[in-house]
């Protein structure tokens, strides 16, 4: 599963963003819909920029690929330096299927907290406090 889907239909919601930054991962996904998406789709900030989504990694169907692994999980484990680390995992309902899991490991759960899909640079150095 990719923890860093765009807001689709086949999509599920795997996280709301909190007014720190950080995203709130949810118990279990939910699943979206088309009004769903409609209606997120109309507010002036990406979807992308205020939720996570998960859905299945379509490896080479994806720009983030690079014929064998997933970038996005090699650059989100660049920054474990910069965030406050717990050494307790968050609780994560895909973590089994999890690309970035099967990928990096615990490092990728220690930081996935602090990923969205699409961020600013700005909005990532003031989510670091």
């Amino acid at each position: 599963m990719c923890p860093s889907h765009r807001c689709a239909p086949g999509s599920q919601l795997l996280g709301v963003r909190q007014n720190n930054g950080t995203v709130a991962i949810l118990p279990q996904p939910l699943p979206i819909d088309n009004d769903f998406i409609e209606k997120v789709e109309q507010h002036p900030i990406t979807p992308e920029r205020r939720f996570r989504f998960t859905n299945k990694c379509v490896e080479n169907g994806c720009q983030q690929w690079n014929g064998k692994s997933c970038r996005v999980a090699e650059r989100a484990v660049q920054y474990l330096e910069s965030i406050p680390l717990n050494e307790k995992l968050p609780a994560c309902s895909i973590r089994s299927n999890c690309r970035w899991f099967l990928q990096t490991g615990a490092e990728a759960c220690k930081v996935c907290t602090y990923v969205l899909t699409e961020i600013i640079e700005e909005e990532f150095y003031n989510n670091l406090g």
